[in-house]
């Protein structure tokens, strides 16, 4: 149970600083005689391949989390909106029973509008857009990776590297690492600023809200 349980929090982890050692373990044991040059570079690119798709795992199941979230948060604003407008309508009616419902239309519409706000400060929709397209960019950026490595192997005329395919070979993963890194870096600073702009606009509309409220003297 506890190891199951530890299981899923390490799951849940976005960044585990783990994968990192384990990357480096696995280049410990790697020989870079000129022998063994292709074997090697091959492993180097296989390490960063894995990297790749860990962040391509996270970015999958984080964007089902924010989608969960999203639908949550928007059926009930619409359900609850829905209400709220057709409770002035029915009190309206020549029902006196329902007349006082028209009271409870603004209580609704209010809550609809919070579950709105909701769904923009914890990142339900722009958090699953910004994951989905995330998650495609790194596929697409391993695919074109794996194709290129591909391609390297395919040119080389023996297991005896030139000073040129031997650069050729680390340009190749070099380009492969750092575009894997500027699309999480850049996908990370994205979701800051969203998250900024959101808690600024809705600090501005609870404040609009609050002096609303304030009856003047």
């Amino acid at each position: 149970m506890i190891a199951s349980l530890s299981a899923w929090v390490r799951k849940l982890r976005p960044e585990d600083p783990r994968r990192i050692r384990k990357f480096r373990d696995r280049m410990a044991g790697v020989s870079w005689d000129k022998a063994s040059l292709v074997e090697s570079l091959s492993q180097l690119f296989e390490a960063v391949d894995d990297l790749a798709e860990a962040e391509v795992k996270y970015y999958y199941r984080r964007r089902g989390t924010r989608a969960s979230l999203s639908g949550l948060f928007r059926i009930l604003a619409w359900v609850l909106g829905s209400i709220g407008l057709l409770l002035p309508l029915l009190s309206a009616t020549d029902q006196p029973a329902l007349k006082p419902l028209g009271q409870y239309g603004y209580s609704f519409l209010a809550a609809a509008a919070s579950f709105l706000a909701a769904n923009s400060l914890f990142g339900g929709t722009s958090g699953h857009i910004r994951f989905v397209s995330t998650q495609l960019e790194l596929e697409k950026l391993i695919t074109t990776s794996r194709v290129s490595w591909c391609e390297f192997l395919a040119t080389l005329h023996s297991t005896e590297l030139s000073d040129a395919e031997i650069k050729g070979g680390f340009t190749l993963i070099q380009e492969y690492s750092q575009g894997l890194y500027a699309k999480t870096i850049a996908e990370t600073g994205n979701w800051g600023e969203t998250l900024l702009a959101e808690l600024v606009k809705y600090q501005k509309t609870v404040g609009d809200g609050s002096t609303a409220g304030v009856k003047p003297k």
